[in-house]
């Protein structure tokens, strides 16, 4: 099923009035209308993840697209979510549809898929548009894979934990600020019943286990020489990422998340919000947006993760990533549109209405006093990217799959011997 976002047809009439002439008078015959079709349709397609994208893409669309005259071009969406019951991903879908030579001319590309994207000659590269210039420096690094720019994220959010204040309160805890603070709000809930993290498989494991784990790397004064030392293997992975899945082995030994519980939660349905909002946990991790924060029956507060000595970190992303399909039969149309909604005012427009961080240069954000801690840490700088092309292998998707086996019971030896084994493999196959 197709939505058309945008369609404002070009319509110009011509009335031609015929005066008769005779010796009796002149007569009007009625007018003749036709439609003008020099200026045909170019349909554009877009894959999104669902309607609510769709729907921000519509408003930014509308009042600007055609206004040179010159142009009829009308935008098609599909979500993923209309073909929720064929039981796949949005991943595993825009991959089928990419590969069956009928794809879409634009599509949200997820970070962890673009590795491989580039290897199968999916993405185009945007280098050359004049809407690149208009993103923040953090965005751009996070919209670049080796020489190219692969995509205009269309916002950009962050991941943290929400927590419970009420909850704390009735125990005079405070929202900690550092991982001893954290630890001891852990135990001390714990100790009195109350299960502190409510996880789900997602990226409730993956985001711990990325801040603990590579912190060293983004928080050290000398970040580039590490992160290149990485991405061509002269350091393993190992060397940073055990830390982080030694802490949620910690955290699972505590008894301060149970992993059944955390693989059997789908982040899709927000279970894990409801198992929250009913008061069974103490926190839980959420993306950035303004539905984050809507629907508890208590008072919350959203932070960066405490789980430094010194201080908290988040990881950060820059989100709905619009990316051109090569292969579009109207690529020229496709790109306008790109540059459309990679104006300034545009992606600020959009951040807005989802309720999320700009992409932009100004990077405003929703004012939200439950969220100041967290976009105080974002706009500090120095925090984890969800996927950081200067390395040539992938660290959101593995760590999420290893994280998740974790809790099956493999250890931690055995999960980070296995990602150096992966980092090695990718670097072979994509570090070129």
């Amino acid at each position: 099923m197709k939505k058309v976002l945008v369609k404002k047809c070009l319509l110009c009439f011509l009335i031609t009035l015929i005066l008769l002439q005779s010796g009796c008078g002149n007569k009007k015959n009625a007018p003749e209308l036709y439609l003008d079709e020099s200026i045909p349709e170019t349909p554009i397609t877009i894959f999104t993840q669902n309607e609510d994208v769709s729907n921000a893409i519509e408003d930014s669309c509308r009042q600007i697209l055609n206004q040179d005259k010159n142009t009829n071009i009308v935008v098609y969406s599909d979500s993923a979510s209309f073909y929720a019951e064929e039981g796949l991903s949005y991943r595993e879908l825009l991959l089928k549809r990419l590969s069956s030579g009928t794809a879409d001319d634009l599509y949200l590309i997820p970070a962890e898929d673009v590795l491989e994207f580039d290897e199968k000659g999916y993405i185009y590269d945007m280098s050359n548009l004049k809407c690149t210039e208009n993103l923040s420096q953090d965005a751009l690094i996070q919209s670049t894979y080796g020489e190219k720019i692969f995509s205009i994220p269309l916002s950009y959010t962050c991941f943290g934990f929400v927590w419970n204040v009420d909850m704390l309160k009735e125990y005079n805890l405070k929202v900690p600020t550092n991982l001893e603070e954290f630890l001891n709000v852990c135990e001390t809930l714990k100790e009195n019943g109350i299960l502190p993290y409510g996880a789900n498989k997602d990226f409730a494991l993956t985001v711990p286990v990325m801040c603990a784990g590579l912190y060293d790397v983004y928080q050290s004064d000398h970040a580039s020489q590490k992160l290149a030392s990485l991405s061509d293997g002269t350091t393993k992975i190992s060397s940073y990422i055990e830390k982080g899945f030694s802490f949620l082995q910690m955290m699972i030994d505590k008894g301060y998340l149970d992993p059944e519980t955390a693989l059997n939660t789908l982040p899709s349905r927000e279970e894990e919000k409801n198992f929250f909002a009913e008061g069974n946990c103490a926190f839980i991790c959420a993306l950035y947006r303004g539905k984050a924060f809507e629907g508890y029956p208590f008072e919350i507060e959203m932070t960066p993760l405490p789980v430094l000595e010194n201080g908290s970190i988040c990881v950060v992303g820059a989100d709905q990533r619009l990316a051109i399909n090569p292969k579009s039969e109207h690529l020229d149309s496709a790109i306008a549109i790109v540059e459309t909604l990679g104006k300034t005012k545009t992606l600020d427009s959009f951040a807005k209405n989802l309720g999320k961080i700009s992409s932009s240069k100004n990077a405003t954000a929703p004012d939200i006093p439950q969220s100041d801690s967290i976009i105080e840490c974002v706009a500090g700088g120095d925090q984890i990217p969800n996927q950081d092309f200067r390395l040539h292998f992938n660290v959101w998707d593995t760590v999420r799959e290893l994280s998740q086996q974790l809790c099956e019971g493999r250890s931690v030896e055995a999960v980070t011997k296995d990602y150096d084994s992966r980092q090695a493999e990718e670097i072979a196959l994509y570090g070129k």
